[in-house]
């Protein structure tokens, strides 16, 4: 018995302790991330530190002081390169981040807010040049943590979540302009790290902006907006996006134009683990309605489903570091870069399939039906080595390189509004095939022969 009460004595003595020696894991993670981030052109201004029996804090403010170094670091991990004139306006920006995690050793969950303190003195100077009351509006909701992002972070699994926090901010515009901006219920999940999570899940609730001046108003909303991305690598992944709603009014003196969406759906894809690389884009919009002073335009059920195939690997990536660059770094010899890689790219050859671009119907001023229409197509982009030179001295010859398929249908009343007073509306009848209410495309062209619905074009 005597030995039972001194296992338990330890025992308690043992897990009161703990707290005590301290989280070492997350400390020493955490040391290290800040570390590395210090390589990459952000600087520590300032740090504290606070603890607790059970739990500790750490502040840091960081500063910006590379743009270049840190956005070459984020680069890494993205296709798509930051501008250099957007590295040159973020230099000199101070970011607030608190840290908290728990002293119990076996705890790997740490919490993180993230906030901007302060604006790059190149953003400020602009700012208050142009209207010092927006420049003391901004630095106020900065002062008051008004961006934030809140993140739980398992160092040991890599798991996330967090929010954004709410924003809801109105400007007043030295023109007399009132501009409003709302953003609610911004969250997502994820795993793998931060700057390059391996999946990652957001929602939004609403994002709503408003500009309201003396000439009218326009108001943009977004509503119930969801994506999902898988990664293996920034040349590897599977995404998707919902939206629930888009709305965007514009009222002026001399028009007014609306433009409603609902139910609007997109996935993309790409994959270079084979021999060639491929790329998948799917999207539908389930309603769309256009409305102005000169009339309405309604569609329903709008989708298309495109695929690259045989993309070679080499050269897309040739293309995609040089469009980096181009984005960064606009001149001549980088666009004529990118033309010559793109010619590269056809020349080794590639599948273009359309298996669905439709719409089913078309409705104008809630009176004329015109139907829809369903396309797919086929094209083979076939290898030839001297595409190049018959780019420069026989353009007529690039004709033998493409074979294509397409089949097109569509209603009589929308084939009638496509070739309402066009001249080539007489010759297009000798090719034209029916099935009962839809007019038929068949057409085929290979080794620059073409034939429309079985009939040589000549």
């Amino acid at each position: 018995m005597k030995k039972i009460v001194i296992f338990i004595g330890l025992a308690i003595a043992a897990l009161a302790v703990l707290p005590i020696i301290g989280n070492k894991f997350v400390a020493g993670t955490i040391k290290l991330k800040v570390a590395n981030l210090e390589q990459f052109g952000l600087g520590v201004e300032k740090s504290s530190s606070e603890s607790s029996y059970l739990s500790s804090q750490k502040h840091f403010e960081f500063l910006l002081k590379d743009a270049d170094k840190f956005a070459e670091y984020l680069n890494k991990y993205s296709d798509k390169q930051i501008p250099m004139y957007v590295n040159a306006a973020l230099e000199g920006v101070l970011i607030g981040v608190d840290i908290q995690y728990s002293n119990i050793p076996f705890t790997k969950a740490i919490s993180i807010d993230i906030y901007p303190l302060a604006l790059s003195p190149k953003m400020a100077e602009d700012i208050q040049k142009n209207d010092k009351n927006v420049y003391t509006h901004i630095k106020n909701i900065l002062k008051s943590k008004g961006i934030l992002y809140h993140i739980n972070y398992n160092v040991a699994s890599e798991n996330f979540d967090g929010y954004l926090k709410d924003v809801d901010e109105s400007f007043h515009l030295k023109n007399g302009a009132q501009l409003q901006f709302k953003l609610q219920k911004a969250n997502y999940k994820g795993n793998g790290g931060l700057i390059a999570p391996k999946m990652l899940i957001a929602n939004i609730k609403t994002i709503d902006l408003s500009i309201v001046d003396t000439n009218g108003k326009m108001n943009f909303t977004l509503s119930s907006l969801h994506t999902s991305s898988n990664f293996n690598s920034h040349t590897t992944y599977v995404s998707s996006a919902s939206l629930g709603s888009l709305e965007m009014n514009i009222m002026s003196k001399r028009e007014n134009v609306t433009v409603s969406a609902k139910d609007m759906q997109a996935n993309t894809s790409e994959n270079d683990q084979g021999e060639k690389a491929e790329f998948n884009a799917k999207s539908s919009i389930k309603s769309l309605a256009i409305q102005s002073n000169k009339g309405r335009a309604d569609f329903k059920d709008f989708s298309y489903d495109i695929a690259l195939n045989g993309l070679d690997k080499q050269v897309l990536d040739k293309i995609r570091v040089l469009a980096l660059k181009a984005d960064a770094n606009r001149n001549r010899q980088i666009q004529e870069a990118i033309q010559k890689s793109i010619i590269e790219l056809f020349s080794q050859g590639m599948q273009i399939k359309i298996a669905d671009l439709s719409l089913q119907k078309a409705l104008l001023n809630n009176k004329e039906d015109l139907g829809g229409f369903d396309v797919k197509m086929d094209v083979n982009v076939k290898k030839d080595p001297a595409l190049a030179s018959k780019i420069q001295t026989s353009p007529m010859l690039l004709a033998q390189n493409v074979d294509m398929t397409l089949h097109l249908k569509l209603s009589e009343p929308m084939y009638a509004k496509f070739t309402q007073n066009q001249p080539m509306a007489k010759m297009l009848q000798q090719f034209i095939k029916k099935d009962g209410d839809k007019i038929i495309f068949d057409i085929l062209f290979k080794d620059a022969a073409l034939t429309v619905n079985g009939k040589a074009l000549r």
